[in-house]
């Protein structure tokens, strides 16, 4: 192999196999369109991630409150807590810029949901 292009090889590689395992970051304003059995809905999410670490608000039927959560690749999780038990949001930012993924409400009954990034 040609000295002069190992180096180059190297580095690309190493660019390419760094970025795939980078977290994708879910920062920003969210528009969640929510389906629970049928009863359908929109909530206002703002997200913000450092690291694995996510933070947040979450405006909507479900009232307003603060969350935490935690993020690994393009994999997240929060958790609102309420009087009625705790509604986790499960979801991935899919390589189109959106969210797709699952809520469960205390266990009581499970959804989907779609995110788009709002303003």
């Amino acid at each position: 192999m040609n000295t002069a292009i190992a180096p180059r090889i190297v580095l690309f590689l190493s660019l390419i196999l760094g970025a795939s395992f980078a977290n994708a970051d879910v920062s920003g304003n969210w528009v969640f369109a929510v389906d629970i059995m049928g009863q359908t809905g929109n909530a206002q999410v703002s997200m913000t991630q450092k690291g694995e670490a996510i933070s947040g608000h979450y405006s909507g039927q479900l009232g307003n409150t603060d969350f935490t959560g935690s993020a690994k690749g393009n994999d997240f999780q929060f958790v609102l807590k309420g009087e009625a038990g705790s509604v986790t949001y499960t979801g991935t930012l899919q390589s189109d810029g959106t969210i797709k993924g699952s809520v469960d409400l205390a266990g009581m009954a499970q959804g989907s949901y779609t995110a788009k990034k709002g303003a």
